[in-house]
């Protein structure tokens, strides 16, 4: 049998064996979820190879560091982002001429972040967020990373509580729809996914979020929740701007003044009426319609290896 390896004492890695040894590089796919999309970090290369070129954070892995250690460092060189949720092995990529530098084999992770602003460094001219519809041509292999990292998600959407790191901490049943479509790339019947979602037990409804005092986004707060008492105008306070209303046109027609009447009164009336249903259109389901994730029912779903379907 031919000797496969020879023994240098003294030095720094003393078994040197006859096979090539191959460098490893490690990526990071980032997801987040902002503006009502899905989005994934990507930075613009400074250097060759695919100089200028968009691609996952990444690089060469060092000797003292393991793999999720190198990944982590790139990313936070690269991104100067630290992901709050841990980073997942999404596989190892292979293929032969997937480096023009050399024989080089990836080890690529992926996670979920809340949004954050990121900067670019090291050897990254630039990084930024890109929906994962509308991405620019990408260096090596990194789209096949992509497709992969994409399929994971897919499929984890329906065993893993992906809301718990992509969403705020208080959320309406339309934002948790809109996110699970844009994973999925589907869209869903309104009616048939509250119903759903609601029978899975995953959600825990709270009280009113201003009762509570809770502390909600203020985009969400604008998008989400009806007109408080304070922040309307009082009866008196709008028919008064009713009546300036007439005297002004009036004076300006030289037509005689009309004095408020009680068709004003309800016309005011009609019109708050008015505000307040189409305020509830917005927020299906019950007064109060703003839920957390049940993380308990979560980890038995799991255990249970049960799927949620929508």
């Amino acid at each position: 049998m031919d000797k496969t390896h020879t023994f240098v004492p003294g030095t720094e890695f003393p078994w040197r064996y006859k096979y090539e040894h191959m460098a490893v590089t490690t990526d990071c796919v980032i997801f987040t979820y902002d503006d009502w999309k899905l989005k994934v970090l990507l930075i613009r290369r400074g250097a060759e190879p695919c100089k200028n070129m968009w691609a996952f954070p990444g690089g060469f892995l060092k000797t003292d560091e393991t793999a999720e250690q190198g990944a982590l460092r790139e990313l936070v060189e690269e991104t100067a982002l630290t992901p709050s949720s841990p980073i997942v092995q999404l596989g190892v990529f292979s293929d032969v001429d997937r480096d023009p530098r050399e024989r080089v084999i990836t080890i690529a992770f992926y996670a979920l972040v809340k949004h954050a602003d990121v900067l670019g460094g090291d050897d990254a001219d630039e990084a930024a967020w890109f929906p994962v519809d509308e991405l620019p041509p990408l260096a090596f292999d990194h789209e096949k990373i992509f497709k992969a990292a994409m399929e994971k998600l897919r499929r984890d959407i329906h065993f893993q509580p992906v809301g718990f790191d992509l969403l705020d901490s208080y959320f309406t049943i339309p934002d948790l729809q809109r996110l699970y479509e844009a994973i999925l790339g589907v869209k869903f019947d309104r009616r048939n996914f509250q119903r759903k979602i609601l029978a899975s037990g995953i959600l825990d409804e709270v009280s009113d979020i201003y009762e509570e005092e809770m502390a909600v986004p203020e985009v969400a707060r604008e998008s989400h929740t009806t007109i408080r008492k304070e922040q309307a105008p009082t009866r008196p306070e709008r028919i008064r701007d009713i009546e300036r209303e007439i005297v002004r046109e009036s004076m300006s027609t030289s037509k005689p003044r009309v004095m408020i009447s009680k068709p004003i009164e309800d016309l005011f009336t009609q019109e708050i009426s008015s505000t307040d249903s189409s305020q509830k259109k917005s927020r299906p389901g019950r007064k109060g319609s703003w839920f957390t994730f049940n993380k308990k029912r979560y980890e038995e779903m799991k255990e249970e290896e049960h799927k949620l379907e929508f």
